[in-house]
């Protein structure tokens, strides 16, 4: 009996593939709450309501494609329903043969293949896109896509189901159950936004483990910031905003790190998808980018009309891009001495907010 991820690797190399787009209202709920995740991480390599140009009279719609030229590498990636909402129709189950000639097609054409379970997704997306990661470093060997993830724990397996597990499921209204945690999560508007340079982060924190590990009065320190511990000490500070939304009593927070395709965040761990801090819900996302870092958060803060930011970064670019950006109000984080920020800001260290990240001992 197969299990959800089921993951498939092609026995060939890709031909190049032409792709055209093609309308497709079969989103789901579920594919729309995962994208952000997943764009998060692949946005510039992820293709949607796309399908292959090869003349088939019914073709199939992946739910995503993840195309990386560089790799010759194509995925179909789909998120696999239970049943249908509208008659509760048992649709992917392990005992029909639909799926199999759709999988058996993309391996034919030397497509990779994962598929995971809507539940998985809903969920856990974060670790979703880690199994997306260790295909990608699987038939790469480029361990740089599992950078970020490797605090995180493993995908839960979720069992493959039956027609009838299929009605069981529909009869309990189990779709319905975890869709209403979708529905408060994408209603609740972050109250408010960190984001972080992350070349500028991980340097900071290299940096402060450098100094550390020549320490003789310290005994241990974590080799890492994990986003956890480091996300419960910069929570202290979201109190000097004063527009505080809450959803179901909750304040709802995003923290955004924004990387170089060409650069590593080894030093910064991800060891929790959502932080809770009392009262605040910490969503967290690492976003890889072709372009200057400083521009990316820049466009994330006018397309995304943000008003609360915290400012991870340090570097003479940024003043000139804030200056402009007057119904934001900033809280910075940048170096305490030798800053290229503003003074004129509110600011806390970077230096003693990873120092107590680390959890030093001493002797």
């Amino acid at each position: 009996m197969k299990e959800y991820p089921h993951i498939f690797y092609p026995k060939h190399t890709p031909l190049e593939q032409k792709m055209i787009p093609t309308k497709n209202s079969k989103t789901g709920f579920s594919e729309s709450f995962f994208e952000k995740k997943f764009l998060s991480y692949f946005k510039n390599y992820v293709y949607k309501n796309v399908i292959i140009d090869d003349g088939k009279t019914h073709p199939y719609y992946p739910d995503y494609v993840l195309h990386i030229p560089e790799y010759s590498l194509y995925i179909d990636i789909e998120i696999d329903e239970p049943y249908t909402l509208r008659g509760n129709i048992p649709i992917h189950t392990n005992d029909q043969e639909k799926d199999e000639v759709r999988n058996q097609y993309f391996l034919n054409k030397g497509w990779g293949i994962i598929r995971f379970a809507e539940v998985q997704v809903v969920k856990f997306p974060q670790l979703c896109c880690k199994v997306i990661s260790e295909y990608v470093r699987n038939v790469t060997g480029d361990q740089i896509w599992l950078e970020g993830f490797h605090e995180f724990e493993d995908l839960e397996i979720v069992r493959a189901w039956s027609s009838d597990d299929s009605q069981l499921m529909a009869s309990d209204f189990f779709r319905q159950k975890y869709f209403n945690l979708l529905k408060t999560i994408k209603q609740a508007k972050p109250s408010i936004n960190i984001l972080a340079d992350g070349i500028y982060l991980n340097n900071e924190i290299r940096a402060t483990l450098r100094s550390l590990e020549n320490d003789n009065t310290i005994k241990s320190f974590n080799k890492s910031v994990r986003s956890s511990l480091f996300l419960r000490l910069l929570s202290d500070f979201f109190i000097h905003f004063k527009a505080m939304d809450r959803t179901n009593g909750k304040i709802f927070v995003e923290l955004t790190i924004f990387i170089s395709n060409y650069h590593s965040i080894e030093s910064f761990s991800f060891d929790s998808e959502i932080v809770k801090v009392d009262n605040y819900l910490i969503n967290i996302y690492y976003v890889r980018t072709h372009d200057l870092i400083c521009f990316s958060i820049y466009d994330s803060i006018i397309d995304d009309n943000l008003k609360q930011v915290i400012l991870i970064a340090d570097d003479p670019a940024y003043p000139p891009l804030l200056e402009s950006l007057t119904d934001t109000e900033f809280i910075l984080v940048r170096n305490y001495h030798d800053t290229t920020m503003s003074p004129y800001m509110k600011y806390l260290s970077i230096n003693s907010l990873i120092e107590n990240s680390l959890q030093i001992k001493y002797k």
